[in-house]
């Protein structure tokens, strides 16, 4: 028993330094601490959210009213503990540093502006588009239909901005998030397949292909696999045209998670 003393006891460490919130509303306010959630957002979120708290990698935090939570408690609990199936890890910091953190992040929401101008374009014709001549739901949710490869869209319009939107239709390899990177693999037979990246360890991959069927395989026993950053999304760019694409953006703008089915 003893050999596994050091490590309970390094784990009892550990968990003896993750936040446990022992407040309902944010204890700190001062310059000093703004200063200092500013410098451990910088290092921890900002990649993916950005220093104004809108680029489209992660959650767009320059808002007036979240998705997923709006009290002190509860955005204090998304950050401490991630959001499950998405990109968004939990921080494993102190209660401090978290508090100190959500204090920088509440300043977004004093500036935050509409994240999404539905015009120009009617979105009528760009649901028609986005349903039917673009397929986009073949592989994008909306409500509760749709494919399960691309991002969920059903709140597009209060995530991004029409900009970020519209580089995503045009330029998908841009800007590609980790848990939509693609997997190419070429078997000892030769055949070759390529899907999102599921699950990855040092002797296994798991991809789902377009038709959402998931494929697992032992590395060892292909000939080559590679991952990369680019997307199945294929560019829109010269495919639609001027007024399409305002369209199309008029309608992803209009989505804030009220629609109910993708059925048309």
């Amino acid at each position: 028993m003893r050999a596994f003393l050091p490590f309970a006891a390094a784990a009892a460490v550990l968990c003896a330094t993750a936040a446990a919130r022992t407040h309902e509303t944010n204890p700190f306010g001062s310059a000093e601490d703004f200063a200092v959630g500013k410098r451990l957002y910088r290092v921890n979120c900002g990649v993916c959210h950005g220093m104004e708290g809108k680029t489209g990698r992660g959650a767009r935090l320059a808002r007036k009213v979240h998705r997923r939570a709006n009290t002190d408690a509860e955005m204090f609990d998304l950050i401490e503990k991630g959001v499950p199936g998405t990109d968004m890890p939990g921080l494993w910091l102190g209660e401090d540093d978290i508090w100190k953190i959500l204090l920088f992040v509440r300043t977004f929401e004093k500036t935050a502006e509409e994240p999404c101008a539905a015009a120009p374009g009617d979105a009528a014709q760009g649901k028609d588009i986005f349903f039917n001549r673009a397929a986009c739901a073949a592989c994008h949710t909306v409500g509760m239909g749709g494919g399960r490869l691309g991002p969920d869209m059903s709140f597009a319009g209060a995530s991004f901005s029409r900009e970020q939107l519209r580089v995503a239709l045009v330029e998908p390899h841009r800007d590609v998030a980790e848990r939509y990177r693609v997997g190419r693999v070429e078997t000892q037979d030769g055949k070759k397949r390529e899907g999102v990246v599921m699950a990855e360890n040092g002797y296994s991959l798991f991809l789902m292909d377009r038709s959402e069927e998931t494929l697992g395989f032992q590395k060892a026993e292909l000939k080559s696999f590679q991952i990369s950053r680019e997307s199945l999304m294929p560019s829109y760019a010269g495919v639609l045209s001027a007024a399409d694409m305002d369209h199309l953006l008029a309608y992803l703008c209009s989505l804030r998670g009220s629609e109910k089915g993708a059925a048309q």
